[in-house]
């Protein structure tokens, strides 16, 4: 049985969805912080599988134990945790106490109950600034500034020590880029609200609850003045998921790979994608820069090609295709 924590959120509900589609036995915790509780419906709705639940806290070592108590777990995909960067500037000890203490609590009670395969959520924040484009990920990382993108270092060090002192460990580290799209359903997608998110920002004002898109920082030093970042479809991330734990459990070790496109697109690209798509002119406002946010990057995803046997294979118009059929399905739901 595989243990997937996080799993009613954006990309743990997806990977939910295909480990149920190779026939996987799976169990789920969330506290529904970053999630919704309709989420189980639907991914029962799509797979026509249920899932054990499990509604709690990984902080609460108490609640994990009697988890694994009950099951025999083979691996977790370890996906919870607090996920806005601009969010962390605001309140950096709860993104601390979220993130960090909640994965030390997670490894001591998988090592109790002898678990050793762990595919972790890890970001290209961690990356910081000031390296040559594309990221490889054998670059040398410096502390990163923001809060979550330390959190992130922060537990990426701790299980290269973790490894270390107990070597029956597995590992996979995956450093994701920019994750858009959706199910092909339109049932589940990323949280909108609350969100400042480039895209959960269209959504809003697609929906009508934003009377402009807010575009932060126009006077980048790229073509256009926006942000290039580097997207990829969640599909295709959480096959990248899927590759990384045939690896580990096949060479063992612990291992990083970057998990994007390899290629940048621009806020005002992504934009201009929606609007030949939907076929409706988006209103935009610039507003300023967001502390913490970069000018652009992309991924170098050779690595993954090489051991994982991996490369995306949904391009950018199928992500945005994807995002507008899920907007549909909250229309329709009155959303």
């Amino acid at each position: 049985m595989i243990l997937v924590t996080g799993g009613c959120g954006y990309i743990g509900s997806h990977c939910v969805i295909s480990l149920l589609n190779q026939n996987k036995k799976v169990a789920v915790i969330d506290n529904f912080v970053n999630s919704d509780k309709s989420v189980l419906k639907k991914i029962n709705l799509i797979s026509k599988k249920n899932i054990l639940f499990y509604k709690g806290d990984l902080r609460q070592k108490s609640f994990l134990s009697d988890v694994f108590n009950k099951h025999n777990f083979e691996t977790v995909f370890h996906f919870a945790g607090l996920k806005s960067l601009s969010e962390s500037y605001k309140n950096p000890l709860e993104y601390f106490s979220a993130n960090i203490n909640s994965t030390i609590n997670l490894l001591q009670t998988m090592q109790k109950y002898k678990v050793y395969n762990l595919i972790f959520s890890s970001s290209a924040t961690v990356y910081g600034q000031d390296h040559p484009l594309p990221w490889t990920e054998d670059i040398k990382l410096k502390f990163p500034e923001s809060p979550y993108a330390q959190s992130k270092a922060f537990i990426e060090n701790l299980l290269l020590k973790y490894y270390q002192s107990d070597m029956n460990f597995k590992i996979g580290i995956l450093r994701y880029f920019n994750p858009i799209g959706c199910h092909s359903s339109g049932l589940i997608g990323d949280r909108i609200d609350g969100s400042t998110n480039l895209i959960p920002s269209i959504m809003l004002y697609l929906l009508g609850k934003k009377p402009y898109l807010p575009i932060y920082g126009n006077d980048y030093k790229t073509k256009d003045g926006s942000g290039i970042r580097d997207y990829i479809h969640v599909d295709d991330l959480v096959n990248g998921h899927i590759g990384a734990l045939k690896y580990i459990i096949e060479k063992k070790g612990i291992h990083i790979w970057n998990l994007g496109s390899g290629k940048g697109y621009s806020v005002f690209q992504i934009v201009s994608k929606f609007e030949e798509h939907y076929k409706k002119r988006i209103f935009k406002k610039v507003m300023p820069r967001r502390e913490g946010d970069l000018s652009e990057y992309w991924a170098d995803i050779s690595k993954a090609g090489k051991e994982l046997n991996w490369s995306p294979s949904l391009d950018i118009d199928k992500m945005i295709l994807d995002s507008l059929n899920h907007l549909k399905k909250l229309k329709e739901a009155n959303l």
